[in-house]
């Protein structure tokens, strides 16, 4: 077991945020008793006045300094950086030029010793050898030449090989991303992403209530967990909804600017709730009929390892998902599909015969978050050897 050591996460989402391994990896790793200083994403002057009134306060959390949130853990926000750093490497230099003594400064006044640096963001290949650290991990979690807004796909493809190859370790989550990843790495360990089954498995208990604001809402209900961003294919979306009116079909999670939503603004059965308390999620899963997975078939589709799919399965909801390469591991509890046709025939099917729940709750059980720790774990324990 890793304990006693000084650990500094780079991420990709503030503190917070809806949870994600970011945020396990850090709890997880304070609890066995390592410090660990989360850092969160970079913020950009363009970002930064698009959601004004969501970052208002981030200059003030950064004179705060590491804010303590948990026993051995600290979160830190970072101050606002130039734009286009994912689209020229002369401005992402720049902007790390002026971090690194920042984070150095931080990690000097908790009295971090030798950590190890743990990057989820493919541009800080200029923070490697610059912070003391005894190890470097990056943990790729999405195909980032893919994303789309200020991103230049083969300008951050470049920035990404570059730390590739000089960190120690890379993880990554889906089988796609160790495919285009592994030939720049020394090192790599494919481990995908995990689910809290106690949490999504209230979703079917009878003592769960049901949540005031879904319970109004007629049924059947076709429910989507999860941010709502420029990934989700509303065209499979909108063609189900105009093959069934009588359908509803609800989203909870926050919609963000990139989303496709327009292409169902005019739909009277579709229902955008935003985001929800994590612990209030299985209150809202437990009315959805059928659970959605409408990734656009795309470089981020291909490579992306879905949360929400471990939720669902977890939940004992039947589930629809487009054919994604994370997808195909539970064919035989969901049906895939690959049209807009097969989506909307696949959740008739679907709503006619639900399918084994408990088969489902089972097939979760086998990835827990507990597990996927352990062989991170055992993954850093092996690169520090």
């Amino acid at each position: 077991m890793i304990s006693g050591r000084d650990i500094l996460i780079l991420s990709t989402q503030d503190w917070g945020a809806m949870p994600t391994r970011k945020h396990r990896w850090a709890r997880n790793w304070a609890k066995q008793g390592n410090r660990v200083l989360y850092v969160e994403q970079q913020m950009h002057w363009a970002g930064w006045l698009i959601e004004i009134r969501q970052q208002f306060t981030r200059a003030f959390r950064f004179l705060q300094g590491a804010r303590p949130v948990e026993e051995n853990l600290w979160v830190f926000t970072l101050p606002i950086v130039l734009p286009f750093f994912q689209m020229s490497e002369a401005i992402n230099w720049l902007n790390n030029f002026f971090l690194a003594p920042v984070l150095h400064g931080m990690i000097r006044k908790l009295g971090f010793k030798n950590p190890i640096l743990w990057t989820y963001t493919p541009h800080s290949a200029d923070f490697v050898g610059k912070l003391d650290q005894s190890l470097t991990v990056y943990e790729c979690v999405d195909e980032f030449s893919a994303a789309k807004g200020l991103v230049h796909g083969a300008t951050i493809a470049k920035m990404e090989r570059e730390l590739i190859q000089k960190v120690d370790q890379v993880i990554v989550t889906a089988p796609g991303l160790l495919e285009s990843k592994k030939g720049f790495a020394r090192r790599m360990e494919l481990v995908p992403n995990g689910v809290d089954v106690e949490h999504f498995a209230k979703s079917s208990a009878p003592e769960t209530i049901i949540a005031p604001e879904i319970a109004t809402i007629p049924k059947p209900i076709i429910g989507y967990l999860g941010g709502v961003q420029y990934w989700v294919d509303f065209d499979l979306i909108a063609h189900a909804a105009r093959q069934h009116p009588e359908w509803s079909f609800v989203f909870v999670g926050n919609v963000e600017p990139l989303a496709r939503v327009d292409k169902v603004r005019d739909f009277k059965n579709m229902f955008f709730l935003g985001r929800k308390p994590y612990n209030d999620l299985p209150r809202y899963v437990k009315n959805f009929d059928v659970c959605i997975n409408p990734y656009v078939l795309d470089g981020v589709g291909a490579n992306v390892d879905p949360l929400k799919l471990y939720d669902y399965i977890a939940s004992g909801k039947p589930v629809v998902s487009v054919n994604i390469p994370a997808a195909q591991r539970f064919s035989d509890i969901m049906p895939l599909t690959q049209t807009a046709d097969e989506f909307t025939r696949a959740i008739e099917s679907v709503l006619k015969n639900p399918g084994d729940a408990t088969k489902r709750m089972q097939t979760a059980a086998a990835h827990s978050w507990s597990a996927r720790f352990k062989k991170v774990e055992a993954t850093v324990e092996a690169a520090t050897l």
